[in-house]
C-alpha cells in the first residue's frame, strides 16, 4: 500500500469515527429529551393522584386553593391528606432545566376547582417547555395526564382552562 493510499484510510476511518460519534451523541440528546418529557408525564400524574385523592371527599377545601400560579404555591392548603408527601419539585419542568425550589413551569387552573369540568385541562406546560411549538403535557381535571402537541384540541382548551397568572 502506497503512502497516499493509506492517508486516504487514515482519513475515511476518521470521518467514519466522526460520523458514529455524531450519530451516538445526536441519539443520546434525543433519549435524555425523551426521558425529561416522561418524568414530566410522571410528575404531573402525581399531582393528578394527589388531587384525585382529596376529590370528592374534601371539594369545598379547594376553596382555600388559588388559581394559576397560585394553586402551586398554596401546595400547603391542597384538602387532603395526600396520599404521599408533594415534592415542590414536581412543579418544575425537567424540560426547562434542573428543578429549583420556588420555581413553577406549569399553568395551574384558570377558576376555581370545583367549577372545572372533568374534561378540563387542570395544569398545563407552559408554552415552550417542551420546545416552540411543541405543544406539552397536560392535566385533567378527571386526573389522566397525556402528551398533547400544540394541533391537540386538549392544548388549545388548555389556553382556556389555565393560566400562568398568580391569581
Amino acid at each position: 500500500m502506497d503512502v497516499s493510499t493509506e492517508r486516504r484510510s487514515w482519513i475515511l476511518l476518521g470521518v467514519l469515527l466522526v460520523a458514529v460519534v455524531g450519530v451516538g451523541a445526536a441519539g443520546l440528546v434525543g433519549l435524555k429529551r425523551a426521558h425529561h418529557r416522561e418524568t414530566c408525564l410522571w410528575q404531573l400524574s402525581r399531582v393528578g393522584i394527589a388531587v384525585q385523592a382529596s376529590d370528592p371527599l374534601h371539594l369545598a377545601g379547594w376553596d382555600r386553593v388559588g388559581t394559576g400560579r397560585r394553586f402551586f404555591l398554596d401546595v400547603a392548603n391542597w384538602p387532603g391528606p395526600p396520599p404521599f408527601p408533594i415534592d415542590p419539585e414536581w412543579f418544575c419542568c425537567p424540560m426547562v432545566g434542573a428543578p429549583l425550589i420556588g420555581r413553577i413551569d406549569y399553568r395551574g387552573p384558570a377558576k376555581d376547582f370545583r367549577r372545572m369540568d372533568r374534561d378540563d385541562v387542570l395544569v398545563a406546560d407552559r408554552p415552550g417547555n417542551h420546545g416552540s411549538g411543541s405543544g406539552g403535557n397536560v392535566l385533567l381535571r378527571s386526573g389522566t395526564v397525556r402528551n398533547a402537541p400544540e394541533a391537540d384540541p386538549a392544548w388549545t382548551r388548555a389556553v382556556a382552562t389555565t393560566t400562568d397568572r398568580e391569581n
